[in-house]
């Protein structure tokens, strides 16, 4: 089973069409099974309102529909540019031919907290899981789930980790995703593995580049991991709950390395986008290869548009 994900397509209103003659060359040449949009899929007026939305969402996921490949995706912190709340913008994505991503629980934090469960091709078991969360907008956000004035200090002169003003995945979520992978092991008698997806990785990647041999870092590192200021414990506790063996993120576009700590391997997703900052040598999208014989052990690795695209320009844009 074959997941394509794609991140940072930054989406404007009159956006550049090479973004969707990428995703076309690399759909048509990797053969995905279900393909991923890991957040700041618009920004700016691209997020004005339904109609520039639908347009570019409509756009980019045509390769699909022609295909009849299902996806999903998750929101950024860009894609509420504009004001058009995330919750409004759900219900364009859900409109369109091949959505499967939903709203999730009312009372769990953000919009679009998900998981689709990956049936056996013998049988109506579950094998396999993809979950996908808000990871938020920014720190702002995190303190008012603390009822904490939004002046706290939260950027300190001498962190544990790169800080930055990003959000972080909240409490609410934690334990939607822990209660519904017990759920779901339960339906099947025994625990599932999965692939967490969303849009700002959790403050451990700052570890990766500083720890190279022990976390067997592999691929390109340009810019700084643009994570919360707040460590918020979701890697602890995807690692207590031991479901979790892969996490893919975007963000920060730049960046397609990856590395394990804590038994999961931490991944980035090279950005896809042309209407907003990436190199024409990292852009692409990250390949996961699921087996049923082994889901535990799945295979990851970026593919580039140069290799695909016929007549690809190779400079930075």
């Amino acid at each position: 089973f074959r997941i394509l994900c794609f991140s940072d397509s930054h989406g404007i209103k009159d956006f550049d069409t090479r973004v969707v003659r990428d995703i076309e060359a690399i759909v048509e040449g990797t053969s995905p099974d279900l393909v991923l949009f890991l957040g700041d899929n618009v920004w700016r007026d691209g997020a004005e309102n339904e109609d520039t939305l639908r347009a570019f969402m409509t756009a980019v996921t045509k390769p699909l529909t022609d295909r009849g490949i299902p996806w999903a995706h998750v929101f950024g912190n860009h894609d509420m540019e504009t004001g058009f709340l995330t919750k409004d913008q759900q219900r364009v994505y859900e409109s369109i031919p091949g959505c499967l991503s939903s709203a999730g629980p009312e009372e769990v934090y953000g919009t679009g907290n998900w998981v689709l469960e990956i049936k056996s091709e013998f049988s109506d078991k579950t094998v396999y899981n993809v979950w996908g969360l808000d990871s938020g907008r920014g720190i702002g956000e995190f303190l008012d789930c603390c009822c904490l004035p939004r002046d706290t200090k939260t950027k300190l002169s001498d962190p544990l980790h790169m800080s930055s003003g990003y959000d972080a995945v909240k409490f609410t979520q934690q334990m939607w995703y822990w209660n519904e992978s017990l759920r779901i092991e339960k339906e099947n008698g025994e625990k599932i593995p999965g692939l967490m997806t969303m849009h700002i990785a959790p403050p451990e990647y700052v570890l990766l580049s500083k720890n190279v041999q022990e976390t067997d870092f592999k691929g390109t590192h340009r810019e700084y991991v643009g994570s919360s200021p707040v460590n918020s414990g979701f890697l602890a506790t995807m690692a207590q709950r031991g479901d979790i063996k892969t996490v893919v993120v975007g963000h920060d576009h730049i960046n397609d390395c990856e590395g394990t700590y804590l038994g999961i391997r931490l991944t980035y997703d090279g950005g896809i986008g042309y209407d907003g900052y990436c190199h024409g040598d990292l852009r692409g999208g990250r390949i996961v290869d699921v087996r049923e014989n082994d889901p535990w052990n799945v295979k990851t690795y970026m593919v580039r548009s140069k290799d695909f695209v016929e007549n690809y320009e190779s400079e930075d844009t």
